[in-house]
């Protein structure tokens, strides 16, 4: 089944820190996009620079997911018809962070989903979340989302002090910016270590590089007693050998 394709174009362009810029996307496409998606996947299809595209090809066709990128749903607002992608930029080169640093308002933006939310329970006794500055806007997005009374700690990567957000959250959910160019930071696994052994009450969200996610897991596996069904773990990226 084909997934529903929208074209949208770019309302605004904001800078949120060196290292983190927002773009609004809008258009009639979102009249029918699905509400409460924040932290959900959707696919971003690029224009295909190589031919100075200003349009991306919408549909499936033979190479279609070499101009598709996974992003976070930050927010939707379907009042206005506006969609919010948080782009991690300036520290890494590809096709969708090139796009982002060049975009401008009524540049063209193709949607594919959105999927599932990721945290597995908001409801959870206690929360967990690990994730390098790409997992930024997913962990943000869900911060947002939890009980006022909600519970537990959030450890971010980021490259700069200047990428520290004022995140919306729980007053008793601490967070711990990582503050290091180092997306394989030791830190996250300290962090995971210092909760101890019992985490069966537990929502444990996890995303960053395959080889820390990796880590992260074979620590919960080996050394934790915590819920499977209650663990997001993704990887987000792999580092190029």
């Amino acid at each position: 089944m084909q997934p529903t394709m929208r074209m949208t174009q770019v309302l605004e362009v904001n800078d949120l820190s060196p290292h983190m810029r927002r773009i609004v996307l809008t258009g009639s496409s979102l009249s029918d996009f699905p509400e409460n998606k924040e932290s959900a996947h959707v696919k971003l299809i690029f224009p295909n620079p190589n031919i100075n595209d200003k349009k991306p090809r919408l549909g499936m066709y033979f190479g279609f997911k070499k101009w598709m990128r996974s992003y976070t749903v930050r927010s939707f607002e379907p009042q206005k018809l506006t969609l919010t992608i948080d782009f991690a930029v300036n520290d890494h080169q590809g096709l969708a962070t090139h796009w982002a640093l060049q975009a401008k308002a009524g540049d063209y933006l193709g949607i594919a989903g959105p999927g599932d939310t990721k945290h597995t329970d908001l409801f959870a006794e206690t929360h967990l979340f690990f994730g390098d500055i790409t997992a930024l806007p997913a962990i943000a997005s869900i911060l947002e989302k939890l009980p006022k009374d909600a519970v537990g700690h959030a450890y971010i990567q980021i490259p700069d002090k200047r990428d520290v957000q004022q995140l919306i959250r729980p007053k008793a959910i601490k967070v711990h910016w990582l503050i290091t160019p180092n997306k394989l930071t030791d830190d996250f696994l300290k962090g995971l270590e210092s909760k101890g052994s019992n985490l069966n009450n537990t929502a444990i969200f996890i995303a960053a590089e395959a080889s820390m996610v990796k880590k992260l897991k074979a620590h919960l596996n080996a050394r934790c007693q915590f819920d499977q069904s209650k663990l997001y773990a993704s990887a987000y990226w792999n580092q190029k050998r």
